[in-house]
């Protein structure tokens, strides 16, 4: 066995024992990086200078700074009662029809992730606000949690997402291009959710009872209070792809329109910014944690050359581009079953970026199909994220329930992975105004 194989056996052995005994990723990486370095070119100090230089790197480096700045506007988003407002004038709207409120749910998780960046939010918000409403008008409890655990993940995909901006960081592309990308993506996943549950209704209305009926009146009332929501997108994104501010420059705009908002509608106390920034640190702590020790490995990983030998051996297998994409999802599918979404991309984009670019695939692009990976990984059992937050909420509905319900959507996102793949311009067709 030469050097590099040794080596590489030894790296992945470790990381994979670590991960056995619970210790987090990112320091599981490093470690495993540097013993490995270690093994291959007998310098402790090469793999300690990766760890040094990476450390240094990352947490200088001006456009991270996102990340902590989604958070926090996510947290203040959050306290500030938007949620009610819009799930209360989507009702308005669209509640009267079979299904409607599960629509309005997926319309208002829409909103959510443009404003949080993070599943636990708009779940959080919307069991609390959807649920007892499908309760009261005898919805199936499965379509009921289904359609929360599964719309909760459009803040994946719809920007601000954090996992874009790990995804950026891993894939060395451009963090505002992939947060723009993630738009119309994000709006056709909550149109085949929305269509999926119309469907399901109309073929059994018992699924989805229609709601009460407002008036033109009643339903222009409603719209007013998304109007500061609409105005917080209109800034932000339209900035970001007219060039008026960069992506880090949006989310400082946007954490002080989001605390505004909230300071007008009295929501802010001093225990809320505390905790938001509380939570903020330790969010991003996590997730710089993770990016440093995910960096680190990478750079072990070129040191060996495996990733060249994985791209040669990958076209080797002389594959059409559409029974390899198919693998690609299989094997994500798989590795959701284990592993929660920011880990995934972690271990798997530093050694498949140089095969989606030996393929010819736009890495924009790939970063999408990426993410809504990510989304199927979020509602996968046995760890699932976002179904243990579903029922850490509902506590009195079944894992199995919340598995079961999700699992329609679930078919939604495999679905929208060939859809993008065929018409690939749903996630480059805004980037290319940047």
């Amino acid at each position: 066995m030469d050097a590099a194989t040794l080596s590489i056996t030894v790296a992945i052995s470790l990381v994979l024992l670590l991960l056995a005994a619970n210790v987090y990723i990112g320091p599981a990486l490093g470690l495993a990086a540097i013993l490995g370095t270690l093994v291959l070119t007998g310098e402790l100090n090469r793999g300690l200078s990766f760890l040094l230089y990476t450390a240094v790197s990352v947490t200088s480096n001006y456009g991270y700074l996102c990340i902590p700045l989604f958070v926090l506007m996510g947290l203040f988003a959050a306290a500030s009662g938007i949620a009610g407002d819009l799930f209360e004038a989507n009702y308005r709207i669209v509640g009267r029809i079979p299904g409607g409120l599960a629509i309005t749910t997926v319309i208002a998780c829409a909103g959510l992730a443009a404003i949080t960046g993070t599943t636990a939010g708009a779940v959080a918000a919307m069991i609390h606000i959807a649920l007892p409403q499908m309760k009261k008008y005898n919805y199936d409890e499965r379509l009921s949690v289904g359609v929360i655990s599964v719309a909760g993940t459009l803040a994946i995909m719809i920007p601000p997402s954090v996992t874009f901006i790990v995804y950026a960081i891993f894939a060395e592309q451009s963090i505002g291009k992939l947060l723009i990308a993630g738009i119309l993506p994000g709006l056709f996943l909550a149109f085949l959710y929305s269509a999926l549950i119309l469907i399901r209704c109309l073929a059994n209305p018992r699924l989805g009872p229609a709601g009460e009926r407002f008036t033109l009146h009643q339903k222009v009332a409603g719209l007013k209070g998304v109007v500061p929501f609409l105005l917080l997108l209109a800034t932000v994104f339209v900035g970001i792809i007219v060039g008026i501010w960069t992506p880090v420059e949006s989310a400082a705009v946007a954490v002080v329109i989001v605390f505004a908002m909230a300071l007008l509608r009295r929501r802010i106390t001093r225990s809320v910014v505390l905790t938001s920034i509380s939570q903020t640190v330790v969010t991003s702590g996590s997730i710089m944690t993770l990016v440093i020790g995910s960096l680190i490995f990478s750079k072990y990983i070129t040191l060996t050359r495996f990733n060249e030998k994985l791209t040669n051996a990958v076209i080797g297998l002389d594959l059409s581009p559409l029974m390899l994409f198919t693998l690609l999802i299989v094997f994500y599918v798989i590795l959701g079953m284990f592993l929660e979404p920011t880990s995934i991309i972690a271990l798997t984009i530093p050694l498949l970026m140089p095969v989606v670019k030996a393929v010819g695939w736009n890495p924009i692009w790939f970063g999408v199909i990426i993410v809504n990976l990510m989304e199927v990984a979020a509602v996968t059992p046995p760890v699932g994220l976002v179904l243990y937050t579903v029922k850490a909420s509902a506590p009195e509905i079944p894992l199995e329930t919340i598995a079961w319900g999700a699992f329609p959507f679930w078919l939604c996102n495999i679905v929208a992975c060939y859809v993008f793949y065929t018409f690939p311009a749903l996630a480059l067709f805004l980037p290319s105004f940047m």
